[in-house]
């Protein structure tokens, strides 16, 4: 990654911006507001779908890296024989104002699928096998950051050093300078993006840069003191000085819906289901599945 010039990102150009990658057939995911003003990430239909002001949302961007529900292939039975089909392989990606703790979550999956591992001739038995589904849409997405420069009411990113800026782990980052947003490039493809929509990033100055140093200092500072006894528990946890009661009284309050499982940005649990499209046909999906429920199948 040679490219070491300095850039900015007017805010007023970033509608332009997006407008131009859905005209180019990307999909852009980022930010939205519910209707009840509730965030989530998802896909936007137009550039005023993105949320204007947000610390984040309860549902993240883990839905695009691992879908709730996903299709592994597809099934049919035709004479004697049965067909196998690959799902449809969909468009480039960007995944526009994910925050540093969400972008760490989908590093973690990175790992979890094996990203990155041998496949092909060059596998070897008893080595981790890269989920081709994963990869393909981590290979085919831009994840542009928005760091945080201030924390919001719950965030604990700094127990997890996951935030609130990153150092690694993104493709492209963005700090907020008011009018403008100060442009990190993280990764080869982070370059490439910022190169194929130059007429977009203006240069970025020193004083910026100074700028943002002094953000990233001053957002560290604006935790709320819940995160110090957050720290604390965390290592009592791993410790293992919490006894069998406490335990007791927490589960007591589960009514076992799995929500916090699937709002968790970090969560890799999954089941695997055939599922009947017609007499002949059908598919093999992948879904989310959580240890909270009876039926848990264990892989994870």
């Amino acid at each position: 990654m040679a490219d070491k010039t300095l850039y900015a990102l007017e805010k007023a150009r970033v509608p332009a911006l997006l407008k131009k990658l859905m005209d180019g057939r990307s999909e852009v995911w980022g930010p939205v507001d519910g209707e009840n003003r509730d965030t989530f990430f998802g896909r936007l239909g137009s550039p005023e779908d993105l949320a204007a002001d947000y610390v984040n949302g309860y549902l993240g961007p883990k839905r695009y890296a691992f879908p709730q529900t996903e299709t592994l292939f597809g099934f049919r039975k035709k004479g004697g024989e049965i067909e196998i089909s690959e799902p449809e392989i969909r468009g480039p990606t960007v995944i526009w104002g994910i925050r540093p703790c969400d972008m760490s979550a989908v590093n973690y999956f990175d790992s979890f699928f094996g990203l990155g591992m041998k496949s092909g001739p060059d596998w070897k038995p008893g080595e981790n096998l890269p989920d081709p589904l994963y990869q393909a849409r981590r290979d085919r997405a831009v994840f542009v950051t928005l760091a945080c420069n201030k924390a919001g009411p719950k965030c604990f990113c700094v127990c997890t050093d996951t935030g609130p800026f990153l150092s690694k782990g993104f493709d492209v980052q963005l700090c907020d300078l008011g009018d403008r947003f100060w442009v990190e490039i993280g990764s080869d493809k982070g370059a490439k993006f910022i190169s194929d929509h130059k007429e977009f990033f203006g240069p970025g100055s020193g004083a910026d840069k100074s700028e943002r140093r002094k953000l990233e200092a001053e957002a560290e500072k604006t935790f709320l003191e819940p995160i110090s006894f957050f720290a604390k528990a965390m290592r009592r946890m791993d410790q293992g000085k919490l006894d069998r009661k406490f335990w007791d009284k927490v589960a007591g309050y589960c009514i076992g819906c799995g929500g916090c499982i699937y709002v968790c940005p970090m969560c890799s649990c999954f089941d695997v289901d055939d599922v009947k499209a017609g007499e002949t046909e059908g598919a093999r999906v992948r879904s989310w599945d959580t240890c909270d429920f009876a039926g848990f199948t264990r892989e994870v």
